[in-house]
Parts: structure tokens; C-alpha cells; sequence
């Protein structure tokens, strides 16, 4: 993100570049606006669709009470508003340098990928690990010590979850599919849209010489979508929780996706939406796929 632009075309981590920049400017010879507006579309598309699947596989394997069905309906409202935000992402994106959606980009525009498609998952994957590491570490050194303290007095209970009462394989293969639509619609959201919005803050508040948000601004972006991304994961069960605005507001600090969205914003900022939703969605299969061995073990001949 501190590097200098060139012919033009803003770039962050040059090492790091996905495509090669079309001859006649972005676009190429399609037209920039052709070009945009067709990305546009697409990850609109993609990011309701992903959530009009996430929510009633969701429902499928109990994650959500169908009683209670109709607390959804706000996020799928904020998943419209983030969706409609795109044509302006994807503008402030090119403005900022920030890397939106590269390889999408390049096939809609006809520009040619130089990066290798395996290097991007390899990378990808191992900000998967380092995501769920992250999360695993906040979630053992602070949540769990949390409950310890909280149990038998006022303050934290944890509901059980009502997806260790379903079959292991309905939770891995229905999971999965979960996984895959979540991290499609959420790093639209969330890296592409919020990202885009509080680059274009930040860069009003810290610019470096280039006119693009300093390093510090990034860090401080970074942190904010990802605090974002943990509170929309705690609002589903913070009435049960915490039982004040200050304490639901604070635990958004403590959420393991927290953290994990910090993680995949690193990700977004290095290498581009398409391996963010590499890296969310492997962890989230992964993770699903964990729980399913798990009560297959703890429940022989289930399944």
C-alpha cells in the first residue's frame, strides 16, 4: 500500500500483483465502464445469493431456531445495503489502490493473469491455519477463562449449541456448504465494501505522500472491519451472552472472528478478495468438518 504508483495504475506489494495491467488502462479494450459495471453485478449477485443459501442451510442444521427465523431478516437487510455499496467499492478501491476482486477483474476485463492460481491458494490456505490459530488462541485464553469466572454468578452463560445435537454428516457435507456461501457474501461485505468505506475515511484523516492511508490508517481500518465482522457473529446470541450494551460492545473485542476477520483483511489488503474467500471458506470447512469427526467419536454409528 506505500508503494508508488506507476503509469497511473495504483498498486500495493508490487510482489504480490495478481494481473497484468491491460495496455489500454483498466478495462482494457472493453471499456472501464463496460468492465465495472459487469464486476458490479457479478459480486452483487454473488454476495445475496451467498446469503439467501447461508441462512436456510443454517436453518438445516440447526445453528439458528426456526422459532426465531425472523432475527435473520436484519442481517440479510444489512446484506443488501453492504451488496448495493459494491459500484461504489469497487470505485473507491481503484482510487485508494486497494485490490478488490483482481482475478474477477482481469477475466471480465480480459486482462492477463500472470500469478499462479496454486501459489494464491497455498497462500491462502496458510492464512487459513493462521486465522483459526488466532481464533483458537482467543478463544482459549480469554472467552473460556471468561465462563470459568462467570459461571454459578451474573455475567456470561454460554447457551449449548444446538448443532451438537445433529448427525455428523449432515454437519459436514451441509456445513460445508454453508462454509463455501458464507465466506463468499461476508468477504464481499465485509473486506470489499467495509474495507473500501473505511480506507476512503482513513485516507481523509492519515495519508502518506502518495495520497493513499498510511500504514498506521491501515492497521486502523483493518481492525475496524474485523471488529465489524466479530460483532455481526455476536449480535445472533449477545442477548444471552452479555446482559448490557457496554459488556455486548466489548465482547465484540474478545469474539474469535474478530481477530480471524483482522487476519483475512491482512489477507484482502496482500492478495485480493478471491483469496480472502479461499482462506474464510477453508477455515469454516475445516472447522465444520473437525466438529462432525468429533461427534462422530463421541457418538459411534452416528451419521
Amino acid at each position: 500500500m506505500e508503494d508508488e504508483t506507476v503509469e497511473g495504475h495504483p498498486r500495493i506489494y508490487p510482489d504480490d500483483q495478481v494481473i497484468e495491467p491491460a495496455v489500454e488502462g483498466y478495462g482494457g479494450a472493453r471499456g472501464p465502464g463496460a468492465a465495472w459495471r459487469r464486476e458490479s453485478a457479478l459480486l452483487i449477485v454473488l454476495a445475496i445469493a451467498g446469503a439467501a443459501v447461508e441462512y436456510p442451510l443454517a436453518l438445516a442444521i440447526k445453528s439458528l431456531n426456526r422459532s426465531e427465523i425472523g432475527r435473520a431478516l436484519p442481517f440479510l437487510g444489512v446484506t443488501f445495503v453492504l451488496a448495493s455499496l459494491v459500484p461504489v467499492a469497487l470505485r473507491i478501491n481503484r482510487e485508494l489502490g486497494l485490490p478488490g476482486a483482481p482475478l474477477i477483474a482481469a477475466r471480465i476485463a480480459g486482462d492477463r493473469i500472470h500469478f499462479s492460481i496454486r501459489s494464491l491458494a497455498r497462500v491462502s490456505i496458510g492464512y487459513a491455519i493462521l486465522a483459526a490459530a488466532v481464533g483458537a488462541g482467543v478463544l482459549v485464553t480469554v472467552i473460556v477463562p471468561l465462563v470459568l469466572t462467570a459461571r454459578g454468578g451474573a455475567g456470561i452463560s454460554i447457551p449449548k449449541p444446538p448443532m451438537l445435537t445433529v448427525a455428523p454428516g449432515r454437519i459436514a457435507i451441509v456445513g460445508a456448504s454453508v462454509a463455501i456461501a458464507a465466506a463468499v457474501s461476508e468477504e464481499i461485505q465485509f473486506r470489499l465494501v467495509l474495507y473500501a468505506i473505511f480506507g476512503w475515511i482513513a485516507r481523509l484523516i492519515s495519508r502518506d505522500s502518495s495520497g493513499y492511508p498510511g500504514r498506521r490508517a491501515l492497521w486502523i481500518v483493518t481492525i475496524a472491519q474485523g471488529y465489524l465482522f466479530g460483532m455481526i457473529h455476536l449480535l445472533p446470541v449477545g442477548g444471552a451472552l452479555f446482559h448490557s450494551t457496554s459488556r455486548l460492545l466489548i465482547g465484540g473485542l474478545v469474539m474469535p472472528q474478530t481477530w480471524e476477520g483482522v487476519v483475512f483483511g491482512r489477507l484482502y489488503l496482500r492478495r485480493g478478495l478471491e483469496a480472502s474467500m479461499i482462506a474464510h471458506a477453508s477455515m469454516d470447512v475445516a472447522l465444520f468438518g473437525l466438529a462432525a469427526i468429533g461427534l462422530l467419536r463421541s457418538h459411534p454409528g452416528a451419521g
